[in-house]
């Protein structure tokens, strides 16, 4: 995977931070509760109870992007980790605009869905990102794919998944929404590229089988 494109760090921490903020809103109200009042949500608290898991989710993005710490302190400047207002026309977008943008987007059955899509989506950009990333980056597959994995399950357990299984169905969700995009004879994509992701997709197609 030596011929790969070259990539900027900036850009490969930013396409995993972007997902991952959209990870601890949703995870932040599917764990509140609070469906009919999102400005009862503290992302403070949430954070903060979930530290320990989202600084190895972090951790892990560093080694596999090889990220330089300046780099990291991406995530302040984001500051997805600190308290902020979370609204229902965020969620919207999260979830990909899974409702029609109307006030119906704030009553709970709307507020639902959009968590339940939005976590889905999330979860599947952040494992997208994780893997350009490591194929940026030249990693090596298996060992990788094994972070990657490690990285995904604590996502899924952020956004409050926690049956087993989840992260198979992360892969197999991303197998079906990015790969082809990637690897098809008109995705454009350098031969390296396909190489590293086909690598990528069969190492965490084992790991999760």
């Amino acid at each position: 995977m030596n011929n790969v494109p070259k990539v900027s760090e900036t850009s490969l921490a930013r396409a995993i931070f972007g997902p991952l903020g959209g990870i601890v809103e949703i995870g932040a109200v599917a764990d509140s509760g609070e469906y009919t009042n999102l400005n009862h949500v503290s992302i403070e608290n949430f954070t903060t109870r979930n530290h320990e898991n989202l600084h190895r989710i972090l951790h892990i993005t560093q080694m596999i992007g090889k990220f330089h710490a300046s780099t990291m302190a991406l995530v302040d400047e984001l500051g997805w980790h600190a308290n902020h207002e979370v609204t229902a026309p965020s969620l919207l977008l999260w979830s990909g605009g899974i409702e029609k943008y109307s006030p119906n987007i704030e009553t709970p059955q709307a507020v639902h869905r959009m968590l339940s899509t939005g976590g889905d989506l999330q979860l599947v950009e952040f494992m997208h990102a994780l893997i350009g990333a490591a194929v940026a980056r030249s990693q090596p597959a298996e060992s990788t794919s094994e972070l990657i994995i490690q990285a995904v399950r604590g996502a899924c357990t952020v956004v409050g998944i926690s049956e087993s299984g989840a992260d198979r169905t992360t892969y197999r969700m991303w197998r079906v929404a990015h790969l082809p995009t990637v690897l098809m004879p008109n995705s454009g994509s350098p031969e390296a590229v396909k190489t590293g992701y086909r690598s990528f997709a069969h190492a965490i197609g084992r790991l999760v089988s």
